[in-house]
């Protein structure tokens, strides 16, 4: 039997959707596995034992409606039995539709209940999204003992040795940056947090995050601090990042890689959304000042109210030590 399931869009949701795929193939084992995904988020199933193929959509795959038909109906060859959509999106129900899968299965949203087999309706409470997820195929408490995110030896290896090249040695990763500018780490507090400590750390972000990479480390120049921004693919900055002895994350995706690579991580959050979208791994202390305001709406004032006292205390948290 061939389960294809469509994953989410963004580095931190397909992240969260790992579970969602271990658990799918525990329920099936003999089944063949495909993952369907935006080309951007590939790197996180890549050498999963339990994805047995990746159908990468670039996207111009999925911009307007005739590539959309083009893409669906290419599936078509892949004679997928079940498909299941984590995207609540009307687009990926008609690209399911399209392919021929007899079994399509995902939420009741967005009025594709016409493209679906069977529909699930949203869960009545808020949950996290991990679970959400977990909830389509009846599933509701994540194992977090159990391994996500796979990487070889040779990827390690290559790690550390960019790691020597560049004189770092046992760095702290940090992603100040997220698509939502209100989620990005203020730089005076970045300035305030790090003040008077001796890590080395290193910053990972895109192309387009170079400058401010840049800015922060003129603004620190008092503390070690290297950036890897727009370097490397999302691959090889998750190796990168699985090298460092503890991370700092925005509310953003490779906050969630890092912990979900067992990386000890301190998460900044606000807003409350740290209730859905916090890290899944089991050594993480999330930073949320949400309570200060009812309801917040904003990001932006919670990461101002942390203090340097807040973050070392997180930081004290992980038990680096132990």
């Amino acid at each position: 039997m061939k389960i294809a399931v469509y994953s989410p869009n963004w580095v931190g949701d397909a992240a969260l959707a790992l579970p969602f795929m271990h658990q799918l193939k525990n329920q099936n084992p003999d089944s063949k596995i495909i993952i369907v995904c935006k080309k951007w988020v590939e790197s996180v199933f890549y050498n999963n034992p339990c994805v047995d193929d990746i159908v990468s959509l670039s996207a111009n795959d999925v911009r307007g409606i005739v590539n959309t038909i083009r893409t669906g109906v290419a599936l078509r060859e892949k004679e997928i039995d079940y498909f299941y959509t984590l995207t609540d999106s009307f687009r990926s129900a008609l690209i399911m539709w399209l392919s021929g899968a007899t079994h399509r299965i995902g939420y009741n949203t967005q009025k594709r209940s016409v493209l679906m087999s069977s529909t699930i309706d949203l869960p009545s409470n808020t949950i996290h999204r991990s679970k959400k997820y977990l909830n389509i195929i009846k599933r509701k408490e994540l194992d977090l003992n159990e391994k996500y995110m796979y990487l070889n030896q040779d990827e390690v290896a290559w790690a550390k040795e960019k790691m020597s090249e560049h004189n770092i040695v046992n760095p702290v990763a940090v992603f100040p940056f997220s698509v939502t500018r209100s989620r990005t780490f203020p730089k005076h507090k970045i300035t305030e947090w790090f003040s008077g400590s001796s890590e080395q750390y290193v910053i990972f972000g895109a192309g387009n995050d170079r400058n401010n990479a840049i800015e922060i480390i003129e603004q620190n120049e008092n503390i070690k601090i290297h950036s890897f921004c727009g370097e490397y693919d999302l691959r090889k900055s998750i190796v990168l990042m699985s090298v460092c002895k503890y991370a700092i994350a925005a509310d953003s995706g490779l906050g969630h890689i890092s912990s979900i690579l067992g990386v000890p991580t301190v998460s900044f959050f606000g807003a409350g959304r740290s209730s859905v979208t916090k890290p899944i791994g089991r050594q993480n202390v999330v930073i949320d000042k949400s309570k200060r305001c009812n309801p917040c709406k904003k990001n932006i004032c919670c990461l101002n109210a942390i203090k340097k006292s807040d973050v070392n205390y997180a930081i004290e948290s992980l038990h680096l030590d132990s």
